[in-house]
């Protein structure tokens, strides 16, 4: 699950154009908290979910979803 919500975060902060930074400011959480989710070591509390998913524009459920049951994307 971890290693689907790091590829998640990654691929929907570049479709935004976000930098860790720039995301972990939003989110008010530290650049490197931003760090280790991505590299799918940090386990993020419900309420730093639902924070990245608003500002990634994605529910919850989709930010945990796996590869197989794809996250709503349009070139599917």
């Amino acid at each position: 699950m971890r290693q689907d919500l790091a590829r998640n975060m990654k691929r929907l902060r570049g479709k935004h154009s976000l930098s860790q930074e720039a995301l972990a400011l939003s989110a008010d959480v530290d650049r490197t908290y931003v760090s280790q989710i991505e590299r799918a070591v940090g386990n993020p509390s419900l309420l730093v979910l639902c924070k990245l998913g608003t500002i990634l524009e994605m529910d919850v459920l989709s930010l945990l979803a796996s590869a197989t049951h794809g996250m709503g994307d349009s070139s599917s």
